[in-house]
């Protein structure tokens, strides 16, 4: 059975996106250079890779929740290949892609359906609340956070709503760009 892993962006101050899910703070910050969000966020603001591609080509599937969901169904582009998806929701899904199906339940039996489907690769847990529950939960393995040098103030927390303190471990670290830190963690 493969690892529980997240992997994302989030502001200086722990949002992964501003109000009314504003992701504009993740565009170029200067005139000529790469976006930072080329599929979810796998290059820099210098065009090098932020290790996402790598990421995902070890993942057999996404838990991801429905409102990241929504938001991800309106990029121009599908970043996530033909890797199965589940979505966390009790509300159907229309207009789905192929490979992508909802599901139920507490994050436990969410996080155990994704495995069955992943096999012996890992889950890819994705959306802010589907990660933080997985975290309170004791079932997150491993985090990927990227650090955007911006403090937006408001927005959707990564952490806010933890009813626990949750010890990490710093495996890695790595810097890009303008700045952005790239913080790989054991969350178990």
């Amino acid at each position: 059975m493969g690892r529980v892993r997240a992997y994302l962006a989030m502001s200086l101050d722990g949002f992964v996106a501003g109000e009314r899910d504003d992701l504009s703070w993740l565009e170029p910050r200067a005139a000529g250079a790469a976006p930072v969000a080329v599929g979810p966020w796998s290059e820099g603001p210098d065009g090098e890779p932020l290790g996402f591609d790598d990421f995902l080509a070890g993942v057999g599937c996404i838990l991801m929740g429905r409102r990241t969901f929504d938001i991800v169904t309106s990029f121009a582009d599908w970043p996530y290949g033909d890797t199965p998806m589940l979505v966390a929701t009790h509300r159907p899904l229309t207009g789905s892609r192929a490979g992508v199906s909802a599901a139920a339940g507490g994050i436990e039996a969410l996080v155990a359906s994704a495995q069955a489907t992943a096999g012996d690769a890992d889950v890819y847990v994705d959306g802010a609340a589907t990660v933080r529950s997985a975290l309170a939960a004791g079932v997150l393995d491993h985090l990927v956070a990227t650090v955007v040098p911006t403090v937006l103030g408001r927005g959707t927390s990564l952490f806010a709503g933890l009813s626990q303190r949750r010890e990490l471990t710093v495996e890695k670290v790595a810097r890009f760009g303008e700045g952005f830190i790239q913080v790989h963690l054991a969350a178990r």
